[in-house]
């Protein structure tokens, strides 16, 4: 593999070198965020790389597909070096703590680091395991390229029953090519219409084409073994998730193949160009943007396939980059999970758009969309971050914003309350700027989960500006002060959070000696994130006793 790889993915994962992270942790967080699309809120709390972590760098907790994933990092400093077999042999060795109840018990009692036992522990690994109802992934992640020693040991691991799941600079480097600069993969092929095609000029320019493909001819498409062909996708495989399991056992059972086209959703391929040629379509670039997950599986499969499985595909002949960006950004949305996009159009959503422009103008762009032209404003807020920041100081309840796909389905309602103005939303994008302006300043293991704890952050502030009556005021009626007074309410939001990101460091750095204690769940619990947030008003007193002036008390310019 080219050197390039190599600096593109030292480049990649320079992101993710934060606090007091190896290169090695970098690595593993680059691939559960880019690769595995791993929620950031996750990826800290799934990996226990260091000294005494057992061969074991990480693990992921699968729900959905009820799935222990244990992974295991190697990076190389150079690119010279290449993967042999022996760390992967070396990786073996961690089997016997994931056979059942007794391999948690023997792990636990090795004497693991502090991280990975609290990880253990959290994660409830040892009864998932004594249930029954979860399988066990292993998965090595190296930024080197496997030689022949490695692929014959791969092979001779699943043979004997213990399958590992080898990333190495070929595959990575070609998600971070994908990621980097996404594009139709430059290829001309064919594609069989053996029922006809319909067709339909678009007047946009370049046209539709709907027939029904053998999923033989679709799995010999290029591009699919090293991911390029989903280059305009927005993710890559999710992995073992319900409805993949399902689709495999359709795979599978022969007798499910002739009706597949009635009830499967089908393939959309964007191309740059298509020609009808014989009983089929020729395609001058290609690329799949909705269907990645079905083709993966077909194509994993692929000694299952009988000529009676087809496929309903559509092409979109696409002349102009606009309209291949509104095609893949709506193909991409309509998975039934993203409650999110689903609330785009909702009222709500349109009115505090519409009200944030009439307030703040160009200072500030509510995003309710994905792809909305955002060009010309100082700052964009998402609506993602809104609804967490919103849960997080006006339901007081850090914990519960972590969860931000459940903040637009089951608790939409209390979260958009009529109460909501884009007032609100403009000071609550005021304290998260202050938190994060300071992230440099938490300790090293509090950087590197910022994620987890940026929330915490922000309610610590709204908690010491709630101890003044002008505080409370300012949080239920901040139009009494804003735009006007801007710059003076960030002058003291910006001493608070200040506060806040001593308070939080002290808090954790008290508790170091404490074996039980683990800030990952603690603010993530209503008890922990108080006992902090009283840590912080009592502070606070003193330093109020002290020096004076510590509370919120800036007078409004407008009655409130």
């Amino acid at each position: 593999m080219p050197d390039s790889d190599y600096s593109l993915l030292a480049d990649a994962i320079n992101e993710h070198h934060v606090g007091n992270r190896t290169r090695t942790v970098a690595l593993l967080a680059w691939f559960l965020d880019r690769v595995w699309r791993v929620d950031p809120m996750q990826i800290d709390d799934a990996i226990c790389d260091g000294g005494g972590d057992k061969g074991i760098d990480g693990v992921l907790v699968d729900e959905d597909a009820k799935d222990i994933v244990v992974l295991q990092a190697k990076h190389r400093d150079s690119p010279a070096p290449t993967q042999g077999d022996a760390d992967l042999k070396a990786f073996s060795g961690v089997q016997p703590y994931f056979t059942g109840p007794e391999g948690v018990d023997a792990l636990l009692a090795s004497a693991p680091n502090d991280e990975l036992r609290k990880l253990v522990e959290r994660n409830g690994l040892r009864e998932k395991l004594e249930s029954g109802h979860y399988g066990v992934t292993y998965v090595f992640v190296t930024n080197a390229v496997a030689d022949a020693s490695a692929k014959d040991y791969l092979a001779a691991a699943e043979s004997s029953g213990f399958p590992v799941e080898l990333w190495d600079r070929s595959a990575l480097g070609a998600v971070a090519r994908r990621t980097q600069a996404p594009g139709l993969l430059d290829a001309v092929v064919e594609l069989p219409f053996p029922y006809g095609a319909a067709i339909k000029p678009l007047a946009v320019g370049g046209q539709l084409m709907i027939g029904i493909v053998p999923a033989n001819d679709l799995v010999k498409l290029p591009g699919i073994a090293d991911l390029t062909l989903f280059d305009l996708n927005v993710r890559l495989g999710l992995g073992k998730t319900g409805i993949n399991k399902e689709l495999a056992a359709t795979i599978g059972d022969s007798a499910e193949h002739d009706p597949f086209p009635a009830f499967h959703n089908g393939l959309t391929l964007i191309t740059g160009e298509a020609t009808l040629k014989g009983g089929g379509v020729e395609l001058n670039g290609v690329s799949v943007v909705n269907g990645c997950q079905s083709l993966l599986a077909l194509y994993s499969d692929r000694a299952s396939l009988t000529t009676d499985l087809e496929i309903v595909v559509k092409v979109v002949e696409a002349q102009n980059e606009g309209l291949i960006d509104r095609i893949t950004y709506r193909s991409n949305n309509q998975n039934p999970v993203n409650m999110r996009d689903q609330r785009s159009n909702d009222a709500v959503q349109r009115s505090l758009q519409a009200d944030m422009l009439q307030r703040y103008g160009t200072r500030l762009f509510y995003l309710i969309r994905n792809g909305e032209d955002v060009a010309g404003y100082g700052e964009v807020l998402d609506n993602r971050d809104a609804a967490q920041l919103l849960t997080a100081v006006y339901r007081e309840s850090p914990r519960a914003a972590v969860r931000k796909i459940k903040l637009f389905d089951d608790d939409y309602y209390d979260v958009f309350t009529r109460y909501v103005t884009a007032d609100r939303l403009y000071l609550l994008n005021m304290l998260d700027q202050e938190v994060w302006a300071r992230k440099s300043e938490l300790r090293d293991d509090l950087r590197a989960a910022f994620a987890s704890v940026r929330f915490t952050l922000v309610y610590l502030v709204s908690e010491v500006v709630r101890r003044s009556e002008l505080g409370r005021q300012l949080l239920e009626h901040p139009e009494g002060w804003l735009p006007d007074q801007e710059d003076a309410v960030r002058g003291q939001l910006s001493s608070f959070a200040n506060h806040a990101i001593r308070t939080i460091n002290d808090f954790v750095k008290a508790r170091e000696t404490d074996v039980a204690f683990d800030f990952k769940v603690a603010f993530k619990s209503r008890s922990g994130v108080l006992d902090v947030a009283r840590e912080a008003n009592h502070i606070a007193d003193v330093l109020q006793e002290r020096v004076g002036g510590f509370d919120f008390e800036l007078d409004p310019t407008r009655p409130v």
